[in-house]
């Protein structure tokens, strides 16, 4: 899944909970952060320290690395459990068992190799083609649905609205008005 798509998924599943009462101290931009987590810490390490590891699924795309995030913060922030858990949903939403030498690492011994991305135009070539697949441009078109429905429910394309969002990252229907 590309950025964006991990954004609108987040933000309408949190749209969809907090209009049942639910998750409502969620702040939408921790959420999108917890969101891009494993990209934010792998796609940097891809082409760095692990550019020979011909991915940039790394460690925060392993069920241990998530599974230590989400022990740690539980251990540490407990209230921050709800964003270590979105980002337990990234590895859902990037169909990791595909990858099953990647999910179970170290203890599958290396990391599932699809295409060299250790330099930025080879990662720049590869999205380029991911991007083009039918059943990606099908999973974005309907993120991009669904961020269309988070925007009109909160009202998001109200100046009071979006800058609330921004300033508090909470989305109210009522401050659009």
């Amino acid at each position: 899944m590309l950025p964006l798509g991990h954004v609108a998924y987040t933000w309408a599943t949190l749209t969809w909970l907090q209009s049942r009462g639910q998750a409502t101290d969620i702040d939408y931009r921790g959420a999108a952060l917890a969101a891009l987590l494993p990209d934010l810490i792998d796609k940097p390490l891809s082409l760095t320290l692990l550019s020979d590891s011909g991915t940039s699924q790394g460690l925060s795309h392993t069920l241990l690395g998530q599974t230590l995030l989400t022990l740690i913060t539980a251990r540490l922030r407990p209230r921050w459990l709800p964003y270590a858990l979105i980002s337990n949903s990234h590895l859902v939403a990037d169909q990791i068992w595909k990858y099953p030498r990647t999910l179970l690492f170290p203890f599958s011994g290396q990391l599932d190799s699809w295409k060299f991305m250790g330099t930025p135009a080879a990662m720049f070539t590869a999205y380029a083609e991911i991007a083009t697949r039918p059943g990606i441009v099908a999973v974005e078109v309907m993120g991009l649905a669904l961020l269309g429905w988070v925007v009109r429910t909160g009202r998001l394309y109200r100046r009071r609205a979006l800058k609330s969002l921004l300033l508090t990252g909470k989305v109210d229907s009522e401050n659009g008005s």
